[in-house]
């Protein structure tokens, strides 16, 4: 068969999603919400399931208005997607062709290295430092001619730590000079408050990525949406089908818009009580952690697969992913306070076993 040769030396992407369902787990380990979203949007999902519409192909209305209002964007700016990951997708198959390169500074979001390694891109990838910061040097250095996207994910995943707006606009520029696109992946922007959407006007190539999966809690709906000058997003909309978007995730998005302070609740609890907590705990108990904007940690630790099983084994999951140093760490999730009590007190005991 046809199949391009490069997608057959290809692996799958397989997080480890299967029978986390199966038990009362608490579900740290891909950094959703530890409780539902907005009673809201179940409530206008139940509606919607009984409007007899459920045969008829989705209609947006003012969708991407009303997320343009919720981002502060101009009318035009936005376009909805099916998750973040088609918004990255996207991006990819607009820019990228076989043997183009692409910097994806390491470690990143595996969706980035997917879609990239689909249109056949070569991957540069600049590491972090091992305090977690952005190799800026190493990035600027690397865009040339044959770079045609930089893909900046901030904060990072999944390290947590933040790129300064300062540090982008850099690569901003000398990617315009060399006419590269960058994609700034701000999947965590609700947790980190930190964007580069006030530089749209100024840099044509610049395209933002965000989700409503994380702090509204839209996973199951496959909710996303990019931010870029309306001219670019008139080509986007070349790529993008025009009913891709369900009308799960449309009612979804509507309904969460209409009650923010639902998702600023529990982003406060997440950031100003929670994410704390965890991080004395952890100083307390001498674990290494990088500094983090965002509704994780990852965390540096000896015996990163026992503690990871042993805490599977106590009702917890969390994820195993890279530190900078290509060695596996934890990546631990934040979610209320009472989660973070359970977590902290379950761990604290699995240590305690793990050392002995």
């Amino acid at each position: 068969m046809a199949i391009k040769n490069w997608i057959k030396k290809m692996g799958h992407y397989k997080p480890p999603l299967e029978g986390r369902s199966g038990k009362d787990y608490l579900l740290l380990d891909f950094n959703e919400r530890t409780t539902e979203p907005n009673p809201k949007v179940k409530d206008a999902l139940k509606k919607f399931i009984d409007s007899g519409r459920l045969q008829v192909y989705p209609e947006y209305g003012d969708l991407e208005d009303k997320i343009g209002e919720y981002a502060r964007v101009k009318p035009g700016q936005t376009m909805v997607t099916n998750g973040g990951d088609q918004g990255i997708d996207i991006i990819c198959r607009a820019h990228l062709d076989k043997g183009d390169k692409v910097i994806i500074p390491f470690p990143a979001f595996a969706m980035h290295y997917q879609s990239a390694g689909i249109q056949g891109a070569e991957t540069l990838e600049p590491k972090y430092k091992e305090d977690g910061s952005f190799p800026l040097e190493e990035t600027l250095n690397l865009i040339s001619d044959e770079v045609k996207l930089v893909i900046l994910c901030n904060p990072n995943n999944p390290l947590g730590s933040a790129i300064p707006i300062e540090k982008v606009e850099k690569v901003l520029e000398k990617a315009k000079e060399k006419e590269t696109a960058v994609l700034h992946d701000e999947a965590y922007f609700e947790f980190a408050g930190i964007t580069c959407k006030d530089l749209i006007e100024e840099y044509d190539n610049l395209y933002i990525m965000r989700t409503f999966a994380k702090a509204f809690g839209l996973v199951a709906t496959r909710a996303g949406y990019l931010i870029s000058q309306e001219k670019n997003i008139q080509e986007l909309l070349k790529i993008r089908g025009p009913y891709d978007i369900n009308m799960f995730a449309k009612i979804a998005i509507l309904a969460a818009l209409e009650d923010k302070k639902y998702m600023e609740d529990y982003v406060r609890e997440v950031m100003g009580e929670s994410k704390p907590k965890i991080e004395e705990f952890l100083r307390e108990k001498r674990i290494f952690f990088y500094p983090s904007a965002a509704n994780f940690l990852l965390l540096k630790i000896s015996n990163p697969q026992e503690i990871i099983e042993s805490l599977k084994l106590k009702g917890i999951l969390v994820r195993p992913k890279k530190a900078p140093d290509g060695k596996e760490a934890i990546r631990v999730s934040v979610g209320r306070m009472e989660d973070t009590k359970r977590f902290i007190k379950v761990f604290n005991e699995v240590l305690d076993k793990s050392f002995r």
